[in-house]
């Protein structure tokens, strides 16, 4: 504005001092030449006619520089207008964007939440899918043995009253044989003397009687054994039934917890994906929060410093530290740092926990 104020106060005065020269040349010319003698009033008139023209013409550039001044100063304010206009609705699309972003941070945090507890679920559901085909098969395996046990009983029981039935036929036949057999110790014992005849019947008592005892004998130790065999046969199949259960048992539960190991691991490696995403989101908020509080030059463009940054659970900066790097974008990034004072901060605790201490190389967007 000095400046065309300036250009214009000289073309002013150039204009006036043309005006002058003239002026000073038709006096000149005026006295040169002879003229007829006129009237002194005419010559004065013609002067002041001359300095009111000059008068007039300096008015005119003097307002045509005020109009001149007047719109370049209306154009200015119009353009401080256009740009602060800008600038807010800069500033609105910015926060617009944050806020759709932050929205976005938040529905993708809800999504990975609820496949946490989906996930979360579907593990229960299979250990106690798992519980119920373990009780269903040890409830068969009872059924089972319920229905052998029974079975072997029924057996056992069929076995016993065949060799009762065999015994008693046994028992009828030596009857059989017996009686004849007396019959004709009966007949010998007539022809014979009364006192061999009494011998013979009191040995064939005592015959009879042995007989008895030895076969009660036979029957109680056959008993015994049959008993001890059983005894046996039942230990030795129970010994069978709990090492295939022990098996069976152990190699359900080995394939459980393998699979329970590999659903485990695989949720770990989801979760540990996702915290190392959200931390490099974070880093990404970071760098940006700090390269907005920067202040930049052209001796820092392609260069970079290693910082290392101490938060608190709420991002508020702890303290920060330069290592390698160049000192001048080093000592501006300390200070942008501590100039935005608290960081962006995970609420995951898990992401968090990485973001409480972290190191950046910090190259400054030139």
């Amino acid at each position: 504005m000095k400046d065309n104020q300036s250009k214009y106060s000289v073309a002013i005065i150039i204009s006036v001092g043309l005006h002058v020269v003239l002026l000073v040349l038709l006096g000149l010319s005026a006295t040169s030449t002879p003229l007829k003698p006129q009237p002194k009033v005419k010559t004065i008139q013609a002067v002041v006619v001359s300095e009111q023209a000059v008068k007039q013409h300096a008015e005119r550039i003097k307002r045509t520089e005020q109009e001149k001044r007047r719109k370049e100063q209306q154009r200015l304010q119009q353009a401080e207008d256009r740009i602060k206009k800008l600038n807010q609705e800069r500033r609105q699309k910015e926060a617009a964007i944050a806020k759709a972003k932050d929205q976005q941070l938040k529905a993708e945090q809800a999504a990975k939440r609820a496949e946490t507890k989906r996930a979360e679920k579907e593990v229960e559901r299979k250990l106690a899918e798992a519980a119920a085909v373990k009780a269903e098969q040890r409830r068969l395996k009872k059924v089972e043995e319920r229905k052998k046990a029974e079975a072997a009983t029924k057996k056992a029981e069929q076995q016993r009253a065949k060799k009762e039935l065999e015994r008693k036929k046994s028992e009828q036949a030596a009857a059989a044989a017996d009686k004849k057999r007396k019959a004709a110790e009966e007949k010998e014992r007539k022809r014979q003397a009364a006192v061999v005849a009494e011998n013979k019947r009191k040995k064939a008592e005592e015959a009879k009687q042995e007989r008895k005892r030895q076969e009660a004998e036979k029957k109680r130790v056959a008993e015994q054994k049959r008993k001890a065999a059983e005894k046996e046969r039942q230990r030795l199949a129970k010994v069978e039934r709990d090492r295939q259960e022990r098996l069976m048992q152990e190699q359900i539960e080995a394939e459980f917890a393998s699979e329970l190991e590999s659903e485990i691991q695989q949720l770990d490696a989801v979760r540990q994906q996702e915290v190392l995403s959200e931390v490099d989101k974070y880093q990404a908020r970071i760098q940006s929060s700090i390269q907005r509080n920067m202040l930049t030059s052209d001796a820092m463009k392609g260069k970079s410093c290693a910082l290392n940054i101490r938060l608190s659970d709420s991002g508020l900066v702890l303290s920060v530290t330069s290592g390698k790097g160049d000192s001048i974008v080093c000592r501006a990034g300390v200070n942008a740092v501590n100039k935005v004072g608290s960081l962006p901060m995970s609420t995951d605790p898990d992401v968090a926990s990485k973001l409480k201490n972290i190191n950046l190389i910090f190259r400054p967007e030139i």
